[in-house]
This record gives structure tokens, sequence and C-alpha cells, in this order.
């Protein structure tokens, strides 16, 4: 169970604690639900991606996999690049302050004036993702009179990855990016616009990816789209294999080490002759779910219990679809701690749901808590770091949880909780006057 938990997870005489602060603690002073990350565990792993890959690595964070202020503070101070796929993802990492220079601009559908942020603001890297948006870009360019926008071409190259269809982002279904030849011949118009630097090409090939045979063929993907068409690329090319590397959700996962990860990339390049077929280069990974996933958990208290012909035991929290869509769109599964009885050793199945309008609102199926687990208690949700909070919504006019950072026995909130204010503000009918 401790490999899907925060690594600061301790099972104290007085209860389980992450982060040095109790869960009671965190209930009492923040409410539920509330997305707890363990700061130390993010610190460790953008540390360990450093160590498994070397200084020759350009490391950039995925934001759209979680994103606030509080860590973009610890990914500027790792030194590390930020990925973004929205006008509102760029504005958040300039308010906070980070190097424009180390901002990576995503999406495969950029606006205009998203484009025209990117310019004026000096971000490092676009992706272009299709031939218009390369000709958009350059006019941008042109009519600010900005130096030239550095780019990479997303590629969709013609691989399969073992993992859910909602989160394959390659190959006929996909649609990202271009196809070989389609980025052919953008490569060749980018090559002649002194608007813009064509500076490498990026391949994504999907999420929670355990199969290292995979990575190893996008890095050859990569070297054979660059090899025959060497000169139209900058003296060192960027070869950006994006991210996408697995992690465990639930106690029997079974998957690879970051030194796995970072030698598979590495060999896959090695193995396409990478150094004798494009000459001089960069590595550029895009870890995501992969550096915050394990380091965030969500608290929620339990509001009923019932047994329902069919079904069981339910417990109902007080949260659910609107601060995690994931089992819902996924199905993807969970463990549960009830950290209110942690130290109960009769258990028995129950089925865990939320508390929206929805049938589909079902956090667990069949999971194994304390078999006295009633209203009041508190239960975590390990591994919900990723991907959660950034997809949350306010279904049912339920406001988004806030988010509290831990370390040393010290808990900060980093994001509020938002409050009926919060949710009416945008409708004219009720704050005319």
């Amino acid at each position: 169970m401790r490999r899907v938990l925060p690594d600061s997870w301790i099972d104290g005489p007085a209860g389980p604690s992450t982060g040095g602060v109790a869960f009671a603690a965190l209930a009492d002073r923040f409410a539920t639900p509330l997305n707890v990350v363990d700061e130390a565990h993010v610190t460790g792993r953008l540390n360990a991606f450093r160590d498994a890959f070397g200084s020759g690595t350009t490391l950039t964070y995925a934001g759209k996999a979680f994103l606030c202020g509080a860590l973009v503070h610890l990914l500027d101070d790792a030194g590390w690049h930020i990925d973004v796929v929205s006008g509102g993802e760029l504005e958040l990492v300039r308010r906070a302050g980070f190097p424009m220079d180390r901002v990576v601009l995503h999406g495969n559908a950029k606006s205009r004036a998203e484009l025209e942020t990117a310019v004026a603001t000096g971000v490092g890297r676009v992706v272009v993702d299709h031939a218009a948006e390369a000709d958009a870009l350059a006019d941008l360019v042109r009519a600010g009179r900005t130096d030239p926008v550095r780019v990479l071409l997303r590629l969709n190259v013609d691989l399969d990855p073992d993992t859910h269809e909602k989160v394959k982002t390659v190959g006929p279904a996909a649609h990202f990016g271009m196809e070989p030849a389609a980025a052919a011949d953008v490569a060749d118009s980018v090559s002649k616009r002194s608007e813009l630097v064509l500076s490498g090409v990026h391949i994504h090939a999907g999420s929670q990816i355990k199969d290292l045979g995979l990575f190893r063929a996008v890095a050859a993907a990569a070297v054979d789209f660059v090899a025959p068409r060497r000169d139209r690329f900058d003296h060192a090319v960027e070869l950006d294999l994006g991210g996408g590397f697995a992690v465990r959700y639930v106690v029997g996962d079974d998957v690879p080490s970051i030194d796995a990860y970072a030698d598979a990339l590495r060999g896959g390049l090695r193995d396409a002759d990478v150094d004798g077929r494009v000459g001089e280069h960069r590595l550029v990974v895009e870890p995501g779910r992969s550096v915050i996933a394990n380091a965030g958990i969500t608290l929620y208290r339990i509001h009923a219990r019932k047994r329902l012909t069919g079904l069981g035991d339910v417990l109902a929290v007080d949260g659910g679809l609107s601060d995690n869509p994931r089992p819902s769109l996924y199905g993807a599964a969970y463990e549960m701690v009830n950290v209110s009885r942690s130290h109960e050793t009769d258990r028995k199945p129950f089925r865990v749901v939320g508390r929206h309008c929805e049938s589909g609102d079902v956090i667990a199926t069949d999971v194994e808590l304390p078999a006295g687990s009633d209203v009041g208690d508190l239960i975590v949700v390990a591994a919900t770091g990723a991907y959660v909070f950034a997809m949350s919504s306010r279904y049912n006019g339920v406001g988004r949880p806030a988010v509290a950072f831990v370390r040393d026995g010290a808990a900060r909130e980093v994001v509020r909780r938002e409050t009926d204010d919060d949710l009416l503000a945008c409708d004219r009918e009720l704050t005319a006057g």
C-alpha cells in the first residue's frame, strides 16, 4: 500500500499522517473534500528525474496534470521547464514569475489570442500542431516585430500504445499533430521563414504507458523524421519525446522505474543511430503524471452509509464527480484508507460513491475498508495528484476543493476552496447592480 501513497505517509499511534500532519487536523483546518500534496515527495521526484536523465536532457513538466503557483515555484527552483496548453495555464505561470523562456506552449487548437500572448511574452517554444498554425504564428511575429519564435513540429506517428483508448495521442484515431508527410511540408515552409526557427520535433504517444518498447519506438520515429531533412532544423535539434510514463494507482500495478524509462528513451535514440544520422541534438522529456500523481491524496468525509439490494454496503462521501471525474471517464481505480479507523482489522467490501446527481458518480465499486466505517469518518483516496484537481468542475454547484501542501509538520493552503460567490461571479443577472 505504501507504494501508492505519498513518501511521507506514516501509520502512527494517533493514526496516519502525511508530511508530518495528521489528517484529522487537516480536515479541521481546511474542511473536506481536500487535495493534499506531499511537497517533499514532489521535490524527490523532480530530483530523481534529473539524476536519471542527467544535465544533458531538458526536463519539462506537463502542466496539464496539475498546476498551481506553489508547484510552479518548486519547478523553478529545480530548474525545470513547464509545458502549458492554454492561455489560462500560460497566465498562471507568468503571474507566478516563472521564466518565460522556459515555457512551452502546446495544444491542438490554439487561439490567435493565445499565440499572440506567446509571442508577446517571449515563450521559449511553441509546438506547432498544423500548417495554418505556423502561418499564423509567423504573421504575429512579423506584425509585432519581435524576435523569431522557436517552434517544434508535433508528429502523429503510426504507433499503437498499450493504454486506454481515451488517452492515446498517436495513431489513426488521434487528432493531435501531423502525419510525417504533412509535417515534412511544414518543415520545408518553416525553414524558409525568418520569423520562425525550427528547433525540433515533438512526439507524445499517450498517457499511463508501461511498455518501455513503446518509448524506444517513439525515439526511433523522431530520428527517422529528422534525419532526412536535418538541414531544415537548428544546429542542435531538439527531440521532444513527450511524457506518458505510467504510475502506480493500485497495489500490484507493475510500472517501470524512472531509470528504466530514461534508459529506454536513450536506448531508442542510440539504436536509431541519432549521433550518426542527426548529429548534435538534445533530448527533451515531459513528465507530468509521474511527478505529481503519488504525491497527492484526496481527503473526504463520509456523509451517509446504507445497504442497497444488489449493491451491498454503500458509503457516500462529500465529493466525487466534480473533484475527480477519472473513475467516470476512464474507469480509474484507486486505493482508499479510512484514516479514522486505520487500526481496525475487521474489514469488508464497500461501494464508495460521490454526492452528485449521476449514477456514474462512483469512486470505487468494491474496496476493502474497516467494517465499522460510518458517517463522520475520514477517507483518503491515494494517488490523486494528477488529473484530479486539474479536471475538477463546478457540477451541481459544488465549488472546487482547496489544495494544501504539507511538509515537515506544517500545512499551507496553496489554493483556497471555491465559495458560492466564486461560483456566481460570472452570472451577470446575479452580479449586476
